[in-house]
C-alpha cells in the first residue's frame, strides 16, 4: 500500500482548475474505456502529479444508457497549487508522459480542458464559469456532481437564472462551485461542501436536464503506488471520485 502524508488544508483559487470533457474515441467498446481509464489513466495522473502541483483531482464517468453522443463521457477536475502550475507541470517527464496517454482513449479533437472564469457576464458554449472569488480545498470535504442533457432547447436563459440565483445566496457550507454547458449538449455543474452535503438549488438544476450522473464523490485514496500490485479502480463501481491524493508538504518537502 502506498504510504501517505497526512493532508494539511491546501485552498487554491477558482481559477487554478482544469476542467476536463473527456469523449470516447470512435468505435470504442465503453467496458474497455473504463478499463484503461481505471487501470492506467486515473491512476496514472492521481500518482504522477501531485509532486509537479496537482492538489485535487475529481474525474467522473457518465451513464451509458441512453446517453447522447454530446454528453461527455468521462469528466474531471484537475486542481492545481497555482494559475501556472499546469503549464509549468510539463517540464517534467512524469507529467509529460501521463499526458501522452490521452490520444489511446479520447477523441481529442472534441475532448478538452478549459479554465473558468467568474460568472458575470453570462453563459457560453465550453467555458467554465466559477461562482464565489474565495480559495477553498477541494479534495477535503464533499463534492456533488451533476451532468445532463438539457431538456429544452431554450435552456440557457433559465440557466442563467438559476446560475445568478445560487451565486446570491448560495448553500450554507458551500465555498466552491463551477458550471459549464456545451453547444447545446449538456450542463455539468459541481459543488463544493466543507463538510457535509446539505440541501441544494442543484436539485432544481436536475430538473432542466436529463441526467447522465448524479453523485456525491466519494473520497478515495489510491490502492497502491506506481510500484506496487495495484490493478487500479474499477470505475464502473467508482463512477465519481475525490482522489485522496499524496500531496507534497509545505514548500513542496517530501515525506522521509
Amino acid at each position: 500500500m502506498i504510504a501517505r502524508r497526512k493532508p494539511a488544508l491546501h485552498p487554491v483559487a477558482p481559477d487554478t482548475v482544469r476542467v476536463w470533457r473527456g469523449f470516447m474515441l470512435a468505435g470504442t467498446d465503453y467496458a474497455q474505456f473504463a478499463q484503461t481509464l481505471g487501470s492506467v489513466f486515473v491512476p496514472s495522473c492521481a500518482l504522477l502529479q501531485p509532486n509537479a502541483g496537482l492538489t485535487a483531482y475529481v474525474p467522473s464517468m457518465m451513464s451509458q444508457t441512453n446517453k447522447p453522443a454530446a454528453v461527455p463521457d468521462q469528466t474531471a477536475l484537475m486542481w492545481w497549487a497555482t494559475t501556472t502550475a499546469h503549464d509549468e507541470a510539463t517540464k517534467t517527464v512524469a507529467v509529460r508522459a501521463y499526458q501522452d496517454l490521452h490520444g489511446a482513449v479520447y477523441d481529442t479533437k472534441i475532448s478538452r480542458s478549459d479554465v473558468p472564469v467568474k460568472l458575470e457576464h453570462g453563459i457560453v458554449a465550453n467555458q467554465p464559469v466559477y461562482f464565489f472569488d474565495q480559495p477553498a480545498d477541494w479534495m477535503t470535504g464533499k463534492v456533488r456532481h451533476l451532468v445532463g442533457a438539457p431538456i429544452s432547447p431554450g435552456y440557457i436563459g433559465p440557466l442563467l437564472l438559476w446560475a445568478l440565483a445560487y451565486q446570491k445566496k448560495p448553500p450554507k457550507g458551500v465555498d466552491g462551485a463551477l458550471l459549464i454547458t456545451g453547444n447545446g449538449g449538456y450542463v455539468a455543474f459541481w459543488e463544493h461542501w466543507t463538510n457535509r452535503v446539505g440541501k441544494s438549488p442543484i436539485d432544481d438544476l436536475a430538473k432542466m436536464v436529463t441526467p447522465f450522473l448524479s453523485a456525491v464523490a466519494e473520497n478515495i485514496p489510491p490502492g497502491g503506488g506506481l510500484w506496487d500490485d495495484w490493478a487500479g479502480w474499477d470505475l464502473t463501481k467508482h463512477t465519481c471520485m475525490n482522489v485522496q491524493l499524496d500531496r507534497p508538504g509545505p514548500k513542496g518537502k517530501k515525506k522521509k
